[in-house]
């Protein structure tokens, strides 16, 4: 059983920290000295590296390095974990997972974006007939299929900076007369919003994305000045396309697990009469 879960008199505080100093102990045990180019000078009687190789690596003090692999209450700060990122030789999913044990916020999207591999893109594209697109947390779209841009709007006819779920969904007017309960749903997305850009604090993207609909939408500016905030739940959208008519599906969202910062939205064709529908429109 893993240790977070043993004792239940631990607080999640404490487990936090004691998870982060095993992290740092056993990452660094599984290093040599030539993983950090320093020379390796007669016998060593310590498996891996010592505190002071990964303190002197990471330009950090080895007093403070030793209490925080001994699960000391200290205080971190991003820049210190990315540097002990770099001098563990963490990979992208190990430097999320030590910023989430030492409680700093994830990595700045101007600074790491993805990469997207064709595999995401095929699988969007493959969701057809229902209307899908990939996004960052700040809702930039990465791609999007056919059916979401003959439902919606087509995104590659907007500026790139205008590429933006929730800048699409404010602005956009085909969104707001297609979008049967656009209010309700563009507040709704609005309070999504703000979660994930709570996430990113001092995150370049998000402010843009922020002070350019504060500046152009009345909407937007009332919604963001009353400071709701609302998780994701699947819901029912109802469209009504001036082509075909009424079309109804259902909205879901999937993380994919090698790229936990993007998200899949799937709107996904409720009945028949809306598949049937939106089949011409496809065909159109």
């Amino acid at each position: 059983m893993s240790d977070l879960v043993q004792s239940p008199r631990r607080t999640e505080e404490q487990a936090r920290r004691e998870e982060l100093a095993a992290f740092l102990r056993a990452r660094r045990e599984s290093l040599q000295p030539e993983d950090l180019g320093i020379p390796r000078r007669g016998r060593r009687r310590v498996k891996g590296l010592r505190r002071h190789e990964v303190a002197d690596t990471a330009a950090v003090s080895v007093t403070w390095y030793t209490w925080l692999e001994q699960g000391r209450d200290i205080h971190t700060t991003p820049q210190v974990i990315e540097a002990l990122a770099r001098a563990l030789r963490l990979d992208d999913n190990g430097h999320r997972y030590l910023r989430r044990l030492a409680g700093v916020a994830p990595r700045s999207l101007d600074r790491g974006r993805p990469e997207v591999g064709e595999s995401l893109v095929a699988l969007v594209d493959s969701l057809l007939p229902h209307p899908a697109q990939l996004m960052r947390p700040v809702t930039d779209l990465v791609t999007w299929n056919r059916a979401y841009s003959r439902l919606f709007v087509d995104p590659s006819t907007l500026d790139e900076k205008h590429r933006n779920g929730l800048w699409i969904q404010v602005m956009c007017p085909e969104l707001r007369e297609r979008l049967v309960d656009w209010e309700t749903e563009t507040e709704s997305a609005i309070s999504r919003f703000r979660i994930e850009a709570a996430k990113y604090p001092g995150d370049g993207r998000f402010a843009q994305v922020i002070d350019g609909l504060n500046e152009s939408s009345d909407f937007f500016r009332r919604t963001w000045r009353r400071h709701e905030v609302q998780g994701f739940t699947g819901h029912l959208e109802r469209i009504e396309h001036p082509d075909v008519g009424a079309i109804r599906a259902r909205v879901v969202q999937l993380r994919p697990l090698d790229h936990p910062d993007l998200l899949v939205m799937i709107h996904m064709l409720e009945d028949q009469r809306s598949r049937d529908r939106m089949a011409a429109l496809l065909a159109g």
